[in-house]
């Protein structure tokens, strides 16, 4: 499918022509010309959706105020970097049928297409070029959106989905098992050439699968006093606890039953099948309506609804018809309480894409659809409505460079979810979205802010929390290119076992090793975040990560624009603080999201970024203004002016990173119109030494940074250890990479005197290696010498 990977983006290749062209060129944008591609290459059923009384919608009416609903894409000015891109728009206010998408592109050529929601996929490649876009609701009254020019790069990445009744026929033509590639099954035969080694990996691998399924067969069923819910109302603390117990119960019963399943595939021993039949047995008898709902624990049911589809699909040939019945009838309610959920409010994903929850719901919607094709009658309705938004949907977390906002702790737990589903949709569909240009940015995201080594993740919920490398390299092998084998080669442990058995790219990769990166630093502007490091392919690396995001301090992301962490030869040293016991929390709320608890600006007494719209907006946003690099000087520049809600005039910093000294020069341009105290926070594990006011250090197991504020004057340095709220009781442990709860550092700068204007100028010379530094006047000469590195620190 795909003919050009991410990782080769930038080298100019020669593309194909288009698959299907126009019958018809125009010279004139009119609605009336071009290639229509029916309305049912969306998948979606017009005579569901009830005609509309609306009224002639304003100009522009595409472009919503709230940055929680969708965006237009492509943006004005944009480039794509998949062909063909995908389009998406907000809804008018009143519903309506549904709308007419119209694209002139090179040589006039126009197509048009209807569909009845607010997105389009085509399903072939666009000739590369300039291209503008509108839409406008169909009927007589429908106004055209204003339109938008965006380009096509001759080097974008293929990545074509077909239509929904060519997956349909793919997958109708697939024996069951369909959730095993035909490699796994032992009929791929150009993949069975010279394979030895595969198929001793294989028996390897087996052999771990059979080993966790013995083990779990030990456990009892689940049953329902297993996976008891405890009201809400009755204790917050109890109730989170009791939430997590149920996922957790229902997963491990979910895996063993898909192991065990799978195990009956590939050896044929009974022990393996009466195993399963036991596991889907326990989980088909639980109460659909009860605490594993889908309104109570989303995610247990989502749990129940997938083991009992993978497992179905291993073995209906060896069930009973009184099984067959009983699971597909659990599987169809289960399954029918996501299609609900997610079809309330006209598909809500589609205008408000940023519910976690929902993102990971319609996934399983969509492959479990694929899966139960003729085995239950509203699969197929189901597999209509959301596969091709699911595939499009990728990912609303971040732009096609494959950024992810929600923190690297997130983006983990998501490649989790993300290869248990893709794995089996590559399968079933033919589809592999491993492919899309998202999907190939983030594992570029991932090795830059999670390279080998990492002691935590980077930014957001779950930061200060241990990677699990097993993951990110069982991600990284699905690709085969340089920055993958190499990645994969460095990160410690062995992918899970099931991961490297579904892999759908382990068959086609030839190389065992790759050249490491020759580039130290990396920007994703879509999420606002920088990654400067020293060596990247050093494990003893110093990593200095940056963030200004447009996504503010949304969901999991945290009021902490214009911050900084450093980490330096395996260890954490200037740390995001806190510790996440669970969302929302008195601590979540009362420090650990706040921008008091990072390395970022904040004035009297603590009053930081988005306290007046929280963790439910989008407003209190960072802008990355400016990244570039002669590969010794690092540069990235952040405007948080926004997120301080009108409290602030200016909020500007910038960072110099002087690859060759090791040292990182922060500026920091404040304003306000009131005279204030402004606060220049710093968090450590350890205490930091105080020198004098203007100068600290700290250190954590393997270096240390020493601190110096060059300007301004007339500063103080206080220090604590205290949290505002302490962090509650954490019921994982190290096995989840969470770290014992010790005690951490708070330290901060201040003005001793109120102003209204301050400018802050700080060198961390980490290793503190007694860098020579030269500042003159700042006033008259706003020039410093660091190490043999000049900086001129404009105004």
């Amino acid at each position: 499918m795909i003919k050009l990977s991410y990782f080769d983006y930038g080298k100019s290749q020669k593309r194909c022509e288009l698959a299907i062209r126009c019958s018809l060129l125009m010279v004139l944008v009119i609605v009336t010309a071009g290639c229509t591609t029916p309305e049912t290459e969306q998948g979606l059923n017009v005579a569901r959706i009830s005609p509309s009384n609306r009224q002639t919608a304003p100009a522009d009416w595409i472009q919503p105020k709230d940055p929680k609903l969708v965006q237009p894409k492509p943006a004005q000015g944009a480039v794509s970097i998949q062909n063909p891109p995908g389009f998406s728009w907000s809804r008018p206010q009143q519903q309506v049928q549904g709308y007419e998408l119209l694209l002139q592109g090179p040589g006039d050529q126009i197509h048009t297409w209807q569909t009845t929601q607010n997105w389009f996929l085509p399903s072939s490649r666009l000739e590369p070029g300039k291209y503008a876009w509108k839409v406008r609701p169909t009927g007589s009254r429908g106004q055209w959106s204003d339109a938008r020019s965006f380009s096509i790069s001759p080097d974008a990445i293929v990545f074509e989905v077909p239509s929904e009744e060519m997956i349909l026929k793919y997958i109708r033509a697939r024996t069951r098992p369909r959730s095993l590639s035909t490699a796994e099954k032992g009929t791929d035969a150009p993949a069975e050439a010279g394979q030895s080694k595969r198929r001793a990996k294989q028996a390897s691998t087996i052999q771990q699968l059979e080993s966790r399924v013995k083990s779990g067969a030990n456990k009892p069923p689940v049953d329902e006093n297993s996976v008891a819910l405890v009201p809400r109302s009755k204790d917050e603390k109890a109730w989170v606890a009791s939430l997590t117990t149920i996922r957790s119960r229902t997963s491990d019963e979910s895996n063993q039953l898909r192991l065990a399943s799978l195990l009956w595939q590939l050896t044929g021993q009974r022990s393996y099948l009466d195993e399963a039949k036991r596991r889907g047995n326990a989980l088909a008898a639980l109460d659909p309506g009860g605490s594993t709902s889908q309104a109570n624990q989303d995610q247990g049911n989502r749990a129940i609804a997938w083991g009992l589809a993978i497992a179905y699909d291993c073995l209906s040939d060896d069930l009973s018809a009184a099984q067959r019945a009983a699971w597909l009838g659990i599987i169809k309610n289960r399954v029918g309480q996501i299609y609900s959920d997610l079809k309330s409010s006209g598909w809500r994903l589609a205008q408000t894409p940023f519910d976690s929850h929902a993102g990971t719901n319609i996934g399983y919607l969509a492959a479990i659809s694929a899966l139960m094709i003729d085995s239950i009658p509203e699969a197929e309705q189901w597999f209509r409505d959301s596969f091709r938004f699911y595939v499009h949907y990728q990912s609303p977390w971040g732009g096609e460079d494959g950024g992810f906002a929600n923190g690297t702790a997130y983006a983990q737990y998501s490649i989790d979810v993300l290869l248990d589903l893709w794995d089996v949709i590559a399968a079933t569909t033919g589809v592999n979205i491993y492919e899309k240009p998202w999907s190939q940015g983030f594992l570029k995201f991932m090795a830059c802010f999670n390279p080998p080594g990492s002691p935590t993740f980077a930014f957001g919920d779950g930061a200060e929390r241990k990677p699990w490398e097993e993951e990110l390299k069982a991600y990284a092998n699905r690709y085969d290119n340089d920055l993958a084998l190499w990645y994969s080669a460095n990160l410690t442990g062995s992918p899970p076992p099931l991961s490297e058995l579904t892999n759908p790219a382990s068959h086609a990769r030839t190389n065992t090793s790759g050249e490491a990166p020759k580039e130290n630093s990396c920007a994703f502007k879509s999420v606002g975040w920088v990654a400067m490091h020293s060596h990247w392919a050093d494990p003893k690396r110093t990593s200095i990560y940056f963030k200004s995001s447009p996504y503010a301090a949304f969901v999991h992301s945290h009021a902490d624009n214009n911050s900084f962490v450093v980490i330096s030869e395996g260890e954490p040293l200037l740390i995001d603080s806190g510790y996440y016991d669970w969302y929302g929390s008195p601590h979540w709320k009362g420090w650990y999201w706040r921008t008091k608890a990072h390395n970022a600006i904040t004035f009297d007494g603590g009053r930081g970024q988005a306290e007046k719209t929280g963790p439910d907006q989008i407003t209190a946003a960072g802008r990355l203004v400016d990244f570039h690099s002669n590969g010794k000087v690092d540069f990235a520049e952040g405007d948080a002016l926004a997120a301080y809600e009108g409290e602030l005039q200016k909020a500007r910093r910038r960072l110099w990173y002087l690859r060759d000294e090791n040292v990182l020069v922060i500026h920091d341009s404040l304003s306000s119109a009131v005279a204030r105290q402004f606060e220049w926070n710093i968090h450590s594990a350890n205490t930091f030494e105080v020198k004098a006011a203007t100068s600290i250090e700290t250190k954590s197991k393997t270096s240390r940074a020493c601190i110096d504020v060059l300007q301004p004057k007339g500063i103080e340095f206080l220090q604590n250890n205290k949290f505002d709220s302490p962090p509650g009781k954490i019921t994982e442990g190290k096995a989840q990479g969470i770290p014992e709860m010790k005690d951490q550092w708070h330290g901060k700068f201040r003005n001793k005197e109120r102003e209204t204007t301050v400018e802050f100028l700080v060198v961390v010379d980490v290793g503190c290696k007694n860098t020579p530094i030269e500042k003159g006047n700042f006033e008259s000469s706003r020039d410093i010498t660091v190490g043999k590195e000049s900086i001129h620190i404009a105004k």
